[in-house]
């Protein structure tokens, strides 16, 4: 019944042969894992520069200084200002005596950016975008 060590090495051998047929599925698991990674860290970021953007506008910033602290809040691959979009309309197409508004996003702060595909500088085709309903402070 003793196989002899020419079947024990065979069986050795195949551990390897099967690692080896199974390495190229272990990587792309991974490499999408990363991806899902980003992109959730992509959310993050444009749920919190929309988050300060409305915050800046709430108190009565303008466009610049609500564009300056949304890009403030994004960080690492994602702070390329080429990047990011930051839409906040205000002025006569956000009048609120008009039945119909011109643009849907009055009244809010939309911070969108393109995540990064695996490394800093090569982006997704697709955008993560975030919008934050700014609330008016009043005075008193």
């Amino acid at each position: 019944m003793n196989k002899g060590p020419r079947t024990a090495a065979l069986r050795s051998d195949a551990g390897i042969v099967e690692f080896t047929g199974v390495l190229p599925l272990i990587l792309v698991t991974v490499l999408l894992v990363w991806e899902v990674f980003l992109l959730g860290m992509a959310a993050t970021y444009t749920g919190h520069a929309a988050n300060e953007g409305a915050r800046v506008a709430a108190v009565g910033g303008d466009y610049n200084e609500v564009k300056e602290a949304a890009v403030k809040r994004i960080a690492g691959a994602w702070a390329d200002e080429d990047n990011i979009d930051v839409h906040y309309p205000t002025g006569p197409i956000c009048d609120a005596q008009k039945v119909v508004r011109i643009d849907e996003d009055c009244g809010y702060v939309r911070v969108t950016i393109s995540p990064p595909l695996l490394f800093p500088g090569v982006l997704l085709p697709l955008k993560v975008s975030a919008r934050t309903k700014i609330v008016y402070e009043g005075e008193g």
